[in-house]
């Protein structure tokens, strides 16, 4: 019986390891656009993230896809579209969000419990590839806000925004980030100083001279000055997706 048990957890280890990576291949095949669902919640009590759980809608997030189709066909990709973003409904409940400074088993723990929640969430009817938490902070009492997370695994983004109209552009380029970590794409920045890898955290390596760049690789965020400046990228229209970054999500062979 013991032997029997061994066999069978093996078999499931074996489909759920087969049904992950043809999910994973069938995404970065891009020869269909990819459904991503965002659902607004409250990340506190404020008045302005309820007035931005409020105010969002599709016609706010078109720039991502939009600026997404632009890239990829910079990259000789032929879909003319590759997401699909729909808003879904508020959400009051959502996963517990990442331990900061945890151990290894605090991190894992956290993992399993999104996992769980993922596999068991309503999904309102929508049946995304993507899902999507934007949480809304005001800024004023939040200055800082905790990082955000995108989860390849099981293709979750809990992205923390701030609220507000001033701060749409700059949610833009944290949402698109996270979502691209939905489909492999890993961060090109030094995790101490936030500064921009070179050369795979450069929109454009090969310029000469380097600095000043124009524009922030998207999965480094910044738009690197000199050798030890950079500075934010505040709007998509300053963010290219870099060699790398896009051999990652499947628009470049090795």
């Amino acid at each position: 019986m013991k032997r029997l048990r061994l066999i069978v957890l093996v078999v499931i280890l074996i489909l759920v390891a087969h049904h992950q990576w043809n999910e994973k291949s069938r995404h970065l095949r891009w020869d269909a656009p990819l459904f991503v669902a965002v659902y607004p919640v409250a990340g506190d009590q404020s008045k302005a993230a309820a007035g931005a759980v409020e105010a969002l809608h599709r016609d706010a997030l078109t720039p991502i896809s939009t600026h997404l189709q632009a890239e990829a066909s910079r990259y000789g990709l032929e879909i003319p579209r590759p997401f699909y973003i729909e808003v879904g409904q508020p959400l009051a409940e959502t996963p517990p969000p990442p331990p900061i400074a945890a151990n290894f088993l605090h991190r894992a723990a956290w993992v399993a419990s999104v996992r769980w929640w993922r596999w068991n969430f309503d999904e309102q009817g929508l049946d995304p590839d993507i899902v999507v938490l934007a949480r809304y902070f005001d800024p004023q009492s939040n200055p800082v806000l905790p990082h955000s997370t995108g989860l390849q695994p099981i293709r979750l983004v809990i992205a923390n925004l701030y609220a507000g109209p001033g701060w749409r552009e700059p949610n833009q380029v944290v949402l698109l980030h996270e979502i691209l970590h939905t489909l492999g794409a890993t961060d090109k920045y030094d995790l101490v100083s936030g500064h921009p890898l070179y050369p795979q955290g450069y929109a454009e390596p090969e310029r000469r001279p380097v600095h000043p760049q124009r524009r922030a690789e998207l999965m480094a965020g910044r738009i690197p000055l000199s050798p030890g400046k950079a500075i934010q990228a505040d709007s998509l229209s300053t963010t290219w997706i870099g060699p790398e970054t896009a051999r990652e999500i499947g628009w470049l062979n090795d």
